[in-house]
């Protein structure tokens, strides 16, 4: 359907097309400030499966408490999990932290992308990104941005056969003789972020278009999604909890188990349930003693694969019962005034919950201020 030898710009390499383009104008970012491995290494770690936007609001805050790989080496796992909460996909966190700490005792970054690609949470296209952006020396990446525009530029269809091997070759052909390596794989994931869009891409303003396979007709709507729609999902499974509130105004947070999803965060002390009556009564753990007032409110939070729906009760003391029994593992109880930004990492549905708690003027907060 298209042909097999790489377009060609008319007015010189499609490389130096792109960085014209480039020059004239692009998105100021913090990470672009120079070649420093490590902060470029820390911004496409926080970029995969992550947009820009999101980034912006994370990057300084991590760089300012740790500002080189010593310090992110030398530091609690806990408290790298802190910073990162709220980007979600914590994994990355965490190979981000396993890598500092190899990094230190090695006492270099990596030199070259297959030394990158070594470290945990490095695949072949963000080494690829790290090294030439931070050495501008050559090397290939093909993150989602880079892929669609590789995808019409050169044609390579959904049902190419070797499309993979396809995808990298063009993509290394692309920026291999450029002067400016760094550059060339910058503008290529800015052209991919601003103008070679998944559902309207703006071919008007890119600087490849002349030369482009998948410019109009048949072929653009090979590679456009239609009326700019994703496929619709089923709806992910649903899971329902109760997070229990205590009358004394406190907030047990309890850490993840070792292997669970979010692992290391802390989330509010609950049982899985779909919901509570007012005046049952708790037999066990650490709130055993009381009974289950008026339900505050309900959050919902989607994950990945399923969707959590978490209850909010209040509890009261029951006449006569027990205090309970002690603390679970690593259990922290913490006032509402310290919670959002206190020692620990939180999951999103707590930090939702304590944000309704404080909206709503939750007791437990005029407790503290009195």
């Amino acid at each position: 359907m298209f042909p097999t030898d790489p377009p060609t710009s008319p007015g010189g390499s499609l490389a130096a097309a792109l960085l014209d383009w480039y020059d004239a104008g692009h998105r100021d970012l913090p990470w672009r400030q120079g070649r420093d491995p490590y902060r470029i290494w820390v911004s496409e770690i926080m970029l995969q499966q992550t947009t820009v936007a999101t980034v912006l609001g994370y990057y300084d805050r991590f760089l300012a408490r740790f500002p080189d790989v010593g310090e992110l080496a030398r530091t609690d796992l806990t408290e790298v999990l802190r910073f990162w909460s709220g980007l979600g996909y914590y994994q990355r966190a965490r190979n981000l932290h396993r890598a500092a700490i190899v990094i230190a005792e090695r006492g270099a970054f990596p030199e070259t992308p297959d030394a990158w690609m070594e470290l945990p949470g490095v695949g072949r296209s963000t080494a690829g990104a790290i090294f030439s952006i931070s050495r501008n020396m050559w090397a290939p990446l093909l993150d989602a941005n880079v892929r669609r525009v590789m995808e019409r530029l050169y044609g390579v269809a959904p049902e190419e056969k070797k499309r993979e091997a396809r995808l990298w070759e063009v993509s290394d052909a692309f920026g291999r003789e450029s002067p400016r390596p760094g550059d060339t794989n910058q503008a290529l994931m800015e052209l991919g972020a601003t103008v070679c869009l998944p559902a309207a891409p703006r071919c008007s303003l890119c600087p490849l278009a002349a030369s482009c396979q998948a410019r109009e007709g048949e072929a653009m709507l090979l590679f456009t999604r239609p009326g700019g729609q994703k496929k619709k999902k089923p709806a992910p499974p649903r899971r329902e909890r109760v997070v229990l509130l205590p009358p004394d105004g406190s907030l047990l947070f309890v850490p993840r188990g070792e292997g669970r999803l979010l692992e290391g965060l802390y989330d509010l002390y609950g049982v899985a349930s779909p919901g509570i009556l007012p005046g049952t009564a708790l037999q066990e753990g650490p709130y055993a003693g009381c009974c289950a007032g008026r339900e505050l409110f309900t959050v919902t939070h989607t994950y990945s694969h399923f969707r959590e729906v978490v209850r909010v009760v209040a509890l009261e003391r029951a006449p006569g019962e027990g205090a309970g029994e002690s603390l679970p593992g690593g259990g922290i109880v913490l006032p509402l005034s310290r919670s959002l930004d206190g020692p620990v990492p939180l999951t999103g549905v707590a930090k939702k919950i304590l944000k309704k708690l404080a909206q709503e003027g939750w007791g437990g907060a005029g407790k503290e201020e009195r």
